[in-house]
């Protein structure tokens, strides 16, 4: 009887697997192939003293910086969509981490100093993200899907969804920057 059901345990397992890889090939569709999608993911893995830190002369001094396991996510990042011949347009936060994980990932992006995190904001600062933000997605938004680099509250604040390092969050945006949640998908584990 233990084998039957680890059998039967492994076979559901495998189900669970083959599941999650067509909803994720579904996804990866309907970017390829659908106007208005934008594709919004963290910066990937980094380190150093102070999140919140920005060097606004760009030479990133005190800024959080990619590790070397962050480098390598940024590129299986762009090689998801350059495995599928999807070329998107980017859009970044200009803080380093963000930078480096969409040169990476895709080469240069469009920046705005409005889309820095907003962790620590108060209500204006805020207000400012998600002003630059909609007016770049909407901007941006077309036949090439979109991809946003940004921060973890950054995008929670955009979509009400809270997405873990290594993520990607699939949503189409409409002309007036309303932004619907189609699904997430994870990068390929490295």
């Amino acid at each position: 009887m233990g084998r039957i059901r680890w059998a039967l345990a492994l076979a559901a397992a495998s189900l669970a697997v083959a599941g999650v890889a067509r909803a994720d090939d579904a996804l990866w569709r309907r970017v390829a192939s659908e106007e208005g999608i934008v594709v919004f993911t963290r910066h990937m893995n980094s380190a150093g003293t102070n999140p919140l830190a920005w060097d606004e002369t760009g030479q990133c001094r005190g800024e959080h910086a990619l590790t070397p396991k962050g480098r390598a996510q940024a590129a299986a990042l762009g090689e998801l969509f350059r495995s599928r011949t999807i070329r998107p347009v980017v859009v970044s936060s200009p803080m380093c981490r963000c930078l480096e994980t969409a040169r990476i990932a895709f080469g240069d992006p469009v920046v705005d100093p409005a889309l820095r995190e907003t962790a620590s904001g108060d209500a204006a600062r805020s207000r400012e993200f998600e002003v630059a933000a909609t007016r770049l997605l909407v901007r941006h938004r077309g036949r090439a899907p979109l991809v946003f680099v940004s921060h973890r509250p950054n995008i929670d604040q955009l979509t009400m969804e809270l997405i873990e390092e290594g993520e990607i969050l699939i949503a189409k945006v409409d002309e007036s920057g309303r932004i619907d949640v189609l699904g997430r998908t994870r990068l390929p584990d490295r």
